[in-house]
């Protein structure tokens, strides 16, 4: 107990640091912070929604800190305290931190790698193994705010009537598609794969086709989107490749086909082929004739 009350009176102490005008003072709070988190005599925050709330709010304003040392410290503090958070404190994290991603007025990759951060962390399923309590727990935090964020829109937390938060992987009138939202679904997916749905699945298929198709999302991004679909399609059941492949033979066969979504979907097909070949195989004799056809075509240039 006495430990216990210590550690949070030394909390308390450092998250009034981090108000301070001094760039290294408010450095060195989130070093020492950082220390405590990975300290095991800090899991009693797992059972303190109190605390624990009061460090997410700390650490909300750290990664707006004008100061991009002081903003990588609040990062790194990110995953331990993921795995310190009781799961009534994760869930308001990833809403904030997935709401910040909208925003206009700040660098929106700072969210979007602070969401990555947290979902590396968080207790995750093992191959050939039933999934823990924890990583349960943690996947239902995901599968309840961050996918639905990332496919979007969602209502505002501003509560006002028709209000609504444009979905993280929708392109921005202003911005574009964001590659660093791409990149938190891959790490989704990567992580809760096997526990993903077969309905969260194919909107988050969807979501990323989107980009795909678009002629005018930018060459990183549809490397991204690439990338995404790649991982994606490791978790699809063989009724859903069906249906996938089936949408890209549309795709294909469309009287609107451009040369630039062409090539995006050839892409595609190599893709998948590299990243799921045993399961992948059975479908190639119907979409390498589409592959076959391009080949040698100068107007179609360099496959992305």
């Amino acid at each position: 107990m006495a430990d216990r009350q210590a550690i949070q009176q030394n909390l308390n102490s450092l998250l009034l640091k981090l108000d301070d005008p001094d760039a290294d003072l408010r450095y060195m709070s989130l070093n020492d912070l950082l220390g405590i988190l990975n300290n095991p005599n800090s899991s009693f925050l797992s059972h303190d929604q109190h605390s624990a709330s009061r460090l997410v709010d700390g650490l909300l304003k750290a990664l707006d800190d004008q100061h991009g040392d002081v903003q990588n410290q609040a990062l790194k503090c990110l995953g331990p305290l993921a795995l310190r958070l009781p799961f009534e404190s994760l869930m308001p994290l990833l809403e904030k931190l997935s709401t910040l991603t909208a925003s206009q007025s700040i660098d929106t990759s700072v969210p979007n790698t602070a969401l990555r951060v947290i979902v590396t962390a968080l207790p995750r399923p093992q191959p050939g193994q039933a999934p823990s309590k924890e990583a349960a727990m943690a996947y239902s935090a995901v599968s309840r705010v961050l996918i639905p964020r990332l496919i979007g829109p969602t209502p505002s937390p501003s509560n006002r009537r028709g209000s609504v938060v444009k979905g993280m992987l929708e392109k921005d009138p202003a911005k574009g598609f964001s590659s660093d939202a791409v990149d938190v679904l891959i790490q989704v997916v990567t992580c809760f794969g096997p526990l993903l749905k077969e309905e969260e699945l194919t909107a988050l298929q969807k979501s990323v086709m989107s980009i795909i198709d678009n002629d005018t999302a930018g060459t990183v991004v549809t490397k991204r989107a690439l990338a995404a679909i790649s991982v994606l399609v490791l978790h699809f059941s063989d009724n859903q490749l069906n249906a996938f492949v089936a949408e890209l033979v549309k795709r294909f066969d469309s009287s609107q086909l451009t040369t630039v979504h062409r090539r995006h979907l050839i892409a595609t097909v190599g893709s998948i082929a590299k990243s799921a070949p045993t399961k992948f195989g059975p479908h190639l004799q119907t979409l390498a004739p589409f592959v076959f056809s391009a080949v040698g075509e100068e107007s179609l240039g360099q496959v992305v």
